[in-house]
């Protein structure tokens, strides 16, 4: 069946927002709250106008309400002090949001999106769970375990495109959905993040044309293995997103080593 949670929106948010507990819980709640709140305006406001003038409703309303949210949530109310890459990747949240929005065509069954919410949520958690004790021995900030064992490669973006293939392909077994949807791709969750992180840096020229340099060989090594993938025997819960967020963790160890 069709997905009715937020999909790519979630993925974006356990690549980047899980590595820890505190930070994962407080995106979760805001990507639910927005969600819920632009199906519902889509659903009861949305239905009575054009589609042309919907799409861009939409996308305009949830950049909104997904940045100034954001902001007052997190600067305002919890006291963070947020990057200028994390701003981009809050745009991208809102951007992810309008799209699955804009796919539901106002067709919002929101018993079967708090609930498959919910499991995201719970896989988000979990996630940088897994991912704060193995780095520091914490959870949620509180020392838990002086473990021998941890490693600051599980703070890495590389562990977090891993940890997000692998709950995402649960997810999709649990809920049947991401092996009938072909067309389907990690690419508007792959670009907020190597816009932001790049895998490596070229020291001898300007940041802007490392930058520029970095972004483009990452995004055609993905084009390359996704081309291939197509003749891969896949697991159906790995298709698509899955396997592609796990290659491109998979490209970002390599392209690390230089």
């Amino acid at each position: 069946m069709k997905p009715r949670y937020p999909m790519e929106a979630f993925a974006l948010a356990m690549v980047v927002f899980s590595q820890n507990m505190r930070y994962a819980i407080i995106v979760g709640i805001l990507i639910i709250f927005i969600t819920t709140l632009g199906l519902f305006l889509d659903k009861h406001i949305g239905s009575g106008i054009p589609n042309w003038s919907r799409i861009p409703c939409n996308i305009i309303l949830m950049l909104a309400l997904t940045y100034s949210i954001f902001q007052i949530v997190l600067i305002a109310v919890l006291g963070y002090e947020l990057q200028s890459t994390d701003y981009i990747i809050h745009i991208f949240i809102g951007i992810l949001i309008s799209k699955h929005i804009i796919d539901s065509k106002g067709n919002s069954d929101f018993n079967l999106l708090l609930l498959e919410c919910a499991g995201a949520y719970a896989t988000l958690i979990i996630i940088s769970i897994i991912r704060e004790f193995m780095t520091g021995g914490a959870i949620y900030g509180f020392k838990m375990a002086d473990i021998g064992f941890k490693s600051s490669g599980f703070s890495n973006v590389i562990m977090g495109y891993i940890l997000a293939a692998i709950g995402m392909a649960i997810l999709n077994y649990i809920y049947k959905s991401e092996g009938h949807f072909p067309k389907a791709d990690a690419l508007f969750v792959i670009i907020p993040v190597v816009l932001v992180i790049q895998p490596f840096a070229i020291d001898s020229i300007s940041p802007w044309a490392s930058s520029i340099i970095t972004i483009a060989i990452a995004l055609i090594l993905y084009y390359s293995v996704k081309r291939y993938l197509v003749f891969s025997r896949i697991s159906k819960d790995f298709m698509n997103r899955p396997i592609e967020l796990l290659s491109m963790g998979i490209i970002y160890m390599t392209l690390s080593m230089f």
